[in-house]
């Protein structure tokens, strides 16, 4: 019998350049509420200057672009 583990937890990845944004976001469990609104998130490596701002994006949709490690790439 396999054991799901449940994420509490989203990390935020860089879409381009795969490398972690540093950033994390407790899930609470509401698929309908906003998720970091009008924060902007930037790449921190040097080669990479990605920004990203997470202006209408809900819970619900991050859950949908989680992978299985509790990642988004945005």
């Amino acid at each position: 019998m396999k054991v799901e583990k449940k994420i509490k937890q989203v990390d935020f990845y860089c879409r381009v350049c795969k490398k972690s944004m540093k950033m994390a976001y407790v899930l609470s469990g509401d698929d309908d509420s906003p998720v970091l609104p009008g924060m902007i998130i930037r790449c921190h490596t040097n080669k990479c200057t990605r920004v990203a701002v997470l202006k209408k994006y809900n819970e619900g949709m991050i859950k949908a672009l989680m992978d299985k490690e509790g990642r988004v790439f945005i």
